[in-house]
């Protein structure tokens, strides 16, 4: 918000796929409503992987009014009107066409261009670059704000030094367990139903961070309670919410599964991609091959060491078995993550459901508690 009321400054939100950076975006206009701010115009463009930088603007433009002076013949009055845009984006525009069109609103603009990580040109992002300076050395009273999957500013926007103090750089993390607590017993409280506090537990350990597994998973708890007469969740229906879950799960996420795990030999390549999916990470979602060590001790009641393991996790990386994970650095120093964060919360359940692990150890090697922070329960 304070980018927004300030001229010359835009926005990068920028964190794992599922840890909320688009709804974080979508608040904007409740935001501004609340604020009594009317005049601004806000425009939303999801991108994908044929999107470049005319075609964006071409449809940023589709969307937005323009202010014009009407004369009115019978009083001799100019009278000033918001008018659908017939601009249309030239085919070989430019940043400075972007910054004159959008000096001719005649109102405040926010721009808000999502999945911005998709665009496969490779001169976009020098050009948004490009734009992004234009715009705020020119304070043209605009706002983009760039939301995208990345690990830092240069994974989305081209180098370009002279941007870097127009940019308010916003990190989107993973949700700590008190706040997919406070979503699933909110929620719980809008249906008017109840939840034990150990399901909610539960719940907020197996979401890992990704506020639409605790958004669904809460919801499924709920119906499984619902279903059997009750109007107080237990940890019974999180049982039954996993197994509903599993059902729900989008194709693309059971099939890269079954393409990691398979092998027509004895393996153990469930339990490490399980022991993987538990490990502690870092607030990009990263961890070490010796994180594996206390999970894959509670799953097999074994110890093994980092050799035992370290060529499942980079057949893992590869496209033989899906390509699951994506690591980063050097040798001995090898950091992985999950390539879609959404399917690790889908590998636990599996594993809790196949009672490969227990929710207790699920708890046990989660690194923060929560019961502190839950609300009470009415």
């Amino acid at each position: 918000m304070d980018a927004v009321f300030q001229l010359g400054q835009h926005v990068l939100i920028y964190g794992e796929r599922g840890v909320g950076k688009t709804s974080l975006a979508n608040l904007l206009n409740d935001s501004l409503r609340s604020l009594e701010k009317w005049n601004y115009q806000v425009v939303r463009l999801n991108c994908d992987a044929t999107a470049n930088f005319v075609t964006i603007w071409q449809g940023v433009f589709r969307e937005l009014f323009f202010l014009r002076n009407l004369h009115s013949g019978d009083t001799g009055e100019n009278l000033t009107a918001a008018v659908r845009s017939k601009v249309s984006f030239p085919e070989d525009g430019t940043a400075e066409d972007v910054r004159f069109l959008l000096k001719q609103l005649g109102s405040p603009a926010i721009i808000i261009i999502d999945e911005f990580d998709r665009i496969e040109d490779p001169s976009t992002a020098t050009l948004f670059a490009d734009t992004i300076k234009s715009l705020s050395d020119h304070a043209v009273d605009a706002t983009l704000i760039i939301v995208g999957v990345a690990d830092s500013i240069d994974e989305l926007i081209a180098e370009h030094a002279s941007i870097e103090r127009a940019l308010v750089q916003i990190q989107v993390p993973r949700m700590l367990e008190s706040e997919l607590a406070e979503i699933v017993e909110r929620g719980f409280l809008h249906a008017k139903l109840s939840i034990d506090k150990d399901a909610v537990v539960q719940i907020a350990a197996l979401s890992r961070g990704l506020p639409h597994n605790a958004h669904e998973l809460g919801m499924f708890t709920g119906h499984a309670a619902l279903d059997d007469g009750r109007l107080i969740a237990v940890c019974a229906d999180v049982e039954s919410a996993i197994r509903r879950s599993l059902k729900s799960a989008r194709q693309t996420l059971v099939s890269s599964y079954l393409k990691a795990i398979s092998s027509p030999h004895p393996n153990i390549y469930k339990e490490i991609l399980l022991a993987a999916a538990l490990c502690p990470t870092d607030e990009l979602g990263y961890f070490t091959a010796g994180d594996l060590r206390a999970p894959l001790l509670a799953i097999k009641k074994k110890k093994y060491g980092i050799d035992a393991y370290m060529r499942h996790l980079k057949q893992f990386c590869s496209e033989g078995r899906g390509a699951v994970l994506e690591s980063r650095g050097e040798r001995r120093r090898y950091r992985f993550r999950f390539s879609d964060s959404l399917f690790e919360p889908y590998v636990i359940m599996r594993g809790v459901d196949e009672k490969l692990v227990s929710e207790d150890d699920v708890l046990c090697l989660q690194s923060r508690p929560v019961e502190r922070f839950l609300m009470p329960v009415k």
